[in-house]
């Protein structure tokens, strides 16, 4: 059986049983992710729940803001396919590509983006969506505008 994300909370003692009915009543009303309402009632930091998140789905969580990035794995996909997708390329290590990745759901095409990196496998890890976006800003060079080459 999967575990449902506030049991794997409370098991972590991230939340109490109070915070996770209170939170589950407003779901009732609002529709939301419950996740998205422990959040934003601040019985939980993001992180944790992007941590808790990774576990329900057997993945690793990565504080992007806290590991080294390799330029070899930046280069080898795409602004436009990192930014489609919401992953960040982080690591090349032999034949594996460390993906960082927003949501636990595999919505990117693996199959493409082994043969566009070129690599045997591609190792999918959890991150916060606002990390993946500001390192696709920061680095990923824009391309210069036309007007900007006039002389």
């Amino acid at each position: 059986m999967a575990w449902r994300i506030g049991e794997i909370l409370i098991q972590e003692k991230l939340i109490n049983w109070d915070q996770l009915s209170k939170s589950l009543e407003e779901q009732e009303k609002t529709k939301e992710f419950i996740g998205e309402i422990l959040v934003r009632r601040g019985f939980i930091s993001k992180p944790l729940l992007y941590g808790a998140l990774a576990k329900q789905h057997q993945m690793r969580y990565v504080d992007l803001d806290r590991i080294h990035l390799n330029p070899s794995a930046i280069a080898l996909i795409p602004r436009s396919i990192a930014q489609k997708y919401s992953l960040f390329p982080i690591d090349i290590q032999r034949d594996v590509l460390f993906l960082g990745v927003a949501s636990p759901l595999k919505i990117w095409p693996e199959a493409e983006l082994k043969q566009m990196a070129k690599v045997r496998q591609i190792q999918a890890v959890l991150c916060l969506p606002e990390q993946i976006r500001r390192l696709i800003q920061e680095q990923y060079p824009l391309p210069v505008a036309a007007a900007d080459k006039s002389f």
